[in-house]
């Protein structure tokens, strides 16, 4: 479709848990469209790995205590349920935890095995209060998507307590719609998305593999209404030539470069203060400074922001 031909997608933000993005230009209402999707695919339908059971060495149950042990057993499974696992195998794994004296358990005290590895290390399981004191544990860890309940789990082993599991590696999801430029139209969408995870994966892995997901089933629903396979892989593979950009191409550069000032979605009182210091288009404001800028009439510092705010979306900077 010739209105998506455009799309790009620019990292805004990104560290190893938190990642914001930007995915424009899109028609008028594909901001909420587009946006909305990703956002129930990312809380929905990623893959992520967390403790689905615990046997306890002397618990027959959830609700027993421990001697030498400062927290109950419900407490260390309110802890263990905190425990962030990442693996590329889609497996179970069975890890032990043993300890004795006077000592903090944390969750890198879990001996894990094969590629399986904990993310939050630091996060407190379980304190012995006592040199006497000992604690030890198995844990099963799994991989699923959604949320495990440990109501419909099989108890057939004495001792073993099924814990309740969210498998979603993602906590939180902010989502904005915003106005987009393309062009001199001024009438296109961009959507913001802010991602954070758990640690398990990456923002940006995490936004490329629910884009993977809605794709993959748009091609279901392509496949179940008569198209066949061969059609649908080729329209996957034109849709794929979208690019991840941090930085604006040469040839947008001359574009956005003619844009009028006067054209531009920032305050009036910016539009003015610009115009009377004779800048008329981007261009003319490629080689000033913030300096200059704030010099002009009316124009403050919040005008200086607002300027340089939008200027940055699209690769141009002005100096200090």
């Amino acid at each position: 479709m010739e209105a998506f031909k455009d799309i790009k997608v620019v990292i805004k933000e990104e560290n190893e848990n938190y990642g914001l993005f930007e995915i424009s230009p899109l028609p008028r209402g594909y901001g909420h469209t587009l946006g909305n999707a990703l956002r129930r695919i990312l809380y929905s339908s990623l893959k992520g790995t967390g403790i689905t059971s615990v046997k306890i060495k002397g618990v027959d149950h959830e609700y027993s205590t421990i001697d030498g042990i400062k927290e109950n057993v419900v407490d260390i499974i309110m802890n263990l349920k905190q425990v962030k696992f990442k693996t590329n195998m889609d497996e179970k794994f069975t890890c032990k935890i043993n300890a004795k004296g006077k000592t903090v358990i944390k969750a890198s005290d879990i001996a894990v095995s094969g590629d399986l590895e904990v993310v939050n290390k630091d996060l407190v399981i379980a304190t012995l209060t006592d040199a006497s004191s000992k604690f030890d544990a198995e844990i099963t860890v799994e991989s699923g998507v959604g949320y495990l309940d440990a109501k419909n789990a099989d108890r057939k082993e004495v001792g073993l307590i099924p814990l309740d599991c969210d498998f979603t590696p993602i906590e939180k999801i902010s989502l904005s719609v915003e106005q987009a430029r393309k062009g001199q139209a001024t009438d296109w969408d961009a959507v913001l998305i802010g991602v954070t995870s758990d640690g398990s994966i990456t923002p940006k892995d995490a936004l490329l593999e629910s884009s993977k997901i809605l794709q993959e089933f748009a091609g279901k629903v392509m496949i179940a209404m008569g198209m066949s396979q061969k059609e649908v892989v080729e329209l996957a593979e034109e849709a794929n030539t979208a690019e991840v950009a941090a930085e604006v191409s040469a040839d947008e550069t001359d574009e956005i470069g003619s844009w009028k000032i006067e054209d531009l979605p920032i305050s009036k009182r910016s539009k003015t203060g610009l115009l009377a210091g004779n800048f008329k288009t981007i261009a003319d404001l490629r080689n000033t400074t913030a300096t200059e800028l704030l010099n002009l009439p009316g124009f403050g510092n919040k005008s200086l922001n607002e300027v340089i705010e939008l200027l940055n979306q699209y690769g141009v900077n002005i100096k200090s």
